[in-house]
């Protein structure tokens, strides 16, 4: 994890409403959810490496949308440091359209994201930083559990390829919902509370070494 995160990186989060979790309506542009608590985290630990970090998720989004406005909310902004979770949205969408949103199979998913990912490197962008879609509903959907772990793996493989730091946050998320099943980890099945937040921070901050 050498070097993932240095002095004075500019860090961009995007994805969906999980990244976004309110940020247009926080002072600090931050939002309530695991992209603030990071930033806090970072800022208490290492106020040394003078680090920026901003957020750019929006909700409802799937990779079609995050591809509409790539240019604008991440390539122009320049970051040292790009972290992405996106796919929740692209696999549910199978339960019904939404906003006129259709479901994204697999492959359509993987070139979007493919293409995202070639943007990012033709920008300059020196670290990449995927994170695996989250649960739905609790894993009480199999159609859909194993949509996303079919997403999961193919953002597992896109890291691999490209190089780029993977964070296993479905997988961490399974787990705890296997082995604390008492907490509630989830508002509605899919949007995470403080602690399921917090799961999602601390594993982004043990897979980059911070």
């Amino acid at each position: 994890m050498k070097n993932t995160i240095q002095r004075n990186d500019s860090i961009l989060f995007q994805g969906d409403s999980i990244t976004d979790a309110g940020r247009q309506e926080s002072p600090d542009g931050l939002g309530g959810g695991y992209v603030a608590m990071i930033a806090g985290i970072l800022e208490a630990r290492h106020a040394d490496l003078g680090l920026k970090v901003t957020n750019r998720g929006l909700g409802g989004d799937r990779t079609t949308e995050l591809l509409t406005r790539w240019r604008r909310d991440t390539l122009d902004l320049k970051p040292q440091v790009l972290s992405i979770k996106i796919g929740v949205n692209d696999v549910w969408r199978l339960r019904g359209a939404w906003n006129g949103q259709m479901y994204v199979p697999p492959d359509q998913y993987r070139q979007n994201y493919r293409t995202l990912l070639d943007q990012a490197c033709a920008a300059g962008i020196r670290q990449l930083v995927l994170m695996s879609p989250t649960t739905i509903f609790d894993e009480t959907d199999a159609e859909v559990s194993a949509l996303l772990d079919e997403r999961a793996a193919c953002v597992a493989e896109l890291a691999r390829e490209y190089g780029a730091v993977y964070v296993p946050t479905r997988e961490t998320q399974k787990e705890a919902l296997r082995s604390s099943s008492e907490v509630k980890w989830t508002s509605d099945g899919c949007h995470p509370t403080t602690a399921g937040h917090a799961l999602l921070g601390a594993s982004w901050l043990k897979a980059v070494g911070l």
